[in-house]
């Protein structure tokens, strides 16, 4: 492998994809940022749509590569770095997670947040609640000061009830194991692949393995649905847009998400927030991975320590540190650029 020196040269342009964070007449300009500089990007011919993906040229600031190496021999290609938000330690990536999905065992296979979502998910869920002040139903706290409140402020001065949201899934997860191991248990069956072993079965054994169905069925939504609350309200506090499943869509706006466009009339949309066709599939296909970014995208474990038995899942956290330097009027992938 060689290493070369260079100097100070012009640098070739790279694409970038960059999100609309409005419907826009051509010619207009509005800036974007991408590996923490801003450039102006202007609105190709035909104009754009709020939320529409388009592709323009970016060229990096000349920087002075003073004794510089460059390995030659692999292609050199642009990285996303998110911006952050607060100060030190509570710094939270946006634009972007903060490491990939696949990064569970980043801190190992005994850090306390892998072991809650291994073992004990919906606790772990229920931490990850109350850090972004949701309640217990997926609802955000945030102040309506008028009819359409910001959906990025999630202050605390008005709505509480986020401070009961750990105890009050502990009291579900609770009842939840009770009804179906002491109340309706299912009962034993020596060969569940006979057509027949439910006919054997009492009629009061047949009743209590229909109710445990159903409970079953019941609570596994419940903790589906704040899975998918949850993802989306981290996706659009953060900035951070969809990047798979767009087909789904069908033509259709992503911004806009599946059944929600932010408005917060859809009461299927607790949370006020554009639910997309990624935070769905996601939810269900990988819960365990999807909870774990969520772990770790909120809270830096390199500087923090995890703990399992509190209700923000950290030895120590403040109530508006996952808002910290949350500007207003904030949507759904303002400002992000994606590289393709």
């Amino acid at each position: 492998m060689t290493v070369k020196d260079y100097g100070s040269s012009a640098q070739q342009p790279a694409n970038v994809q960059v999100i609309a964070p409005a419907t826009l007449n051509a010619g207009y300009t509005f800036d974007a940022s991408y590996e923490g500089n801003t450039f102006t990007v202007t609105v190709p011919e035909g104009g754009v749509v709020k939320g529409q993906r388009f592709i323009v040229p970016y060229i990096p600031p000349a920087v002075a590569a003073e004794g510089t190496p460059i390995i030659t021999g692999a292609p050199l290609l642009p990285l996303y770095s998110p911006n952050m938000r607060g100060t030190g330690e509570y710094r939270i990536p946006t634009g972007a997670w903060r490491d990939s999905l696949c990064d569970c065992f980043k801190f190992g296979p005994c850090h306390p947040s892998l072991l809650t979502a291994c073992c004990c998910r919906p606790i772990l869920v229920a931490q990850l609640l109350t850090r972004m002040k949701m309640t217990w139903l997926g609802q955000r706290t945030h102040v309506r000061t008028s009819t359409s409140a910001n959906l990025s402020d999630s202050r605390t001065e008005v709505d509480q009830r986020w401070k009961s949201t750990f105890r009050n899934i502990l009291l579900v997860l609770v009842l939840c194991i009770v009804l179906l191991t002491v109340v309706f248990p299912a009962p034993p069956m020596e060969d569940p692949t006979d057509p027949d072993a439910y006919d054997n079965l009492s009629v009061e054994e047949q009743r209590n393995l229909t109710i445990n169905k159903l409970l079953s069925a019941l609570f596994a939504f419940y903790f589906f649905y704040l899975l998918v609350q949850l993802r989306a309200t981290l996706r659009h506090v953060y900035s951070i847009p969809e990047q798979s499943c767009l087909c789904l869509y069908c033509g259709s706006n992503p911004s806009d998400g599946i059944f929600c466009s932010g408005d917060g009339r859809n009461r299927l949309c607790s949370a006020g927030v554009p639910v997309g066709w990624e935070d769905v599939c996601c939810a269900m296909c990988c819960p365990l991975c999807i909870t774990s970014q969520m772990a770790r995208h909120t809270v830096d474990y390199d500087y923090r320590r995890a703990t399992c038995c509190n209700s923000v899942g950290v030895s120590t956290y403040m109530d508006d540190e996952a808002y910290e330097g949350i500007e207003n009027g904030g949507v759904v992938g303002d400002g992000s650029v994606l590289v393709v």
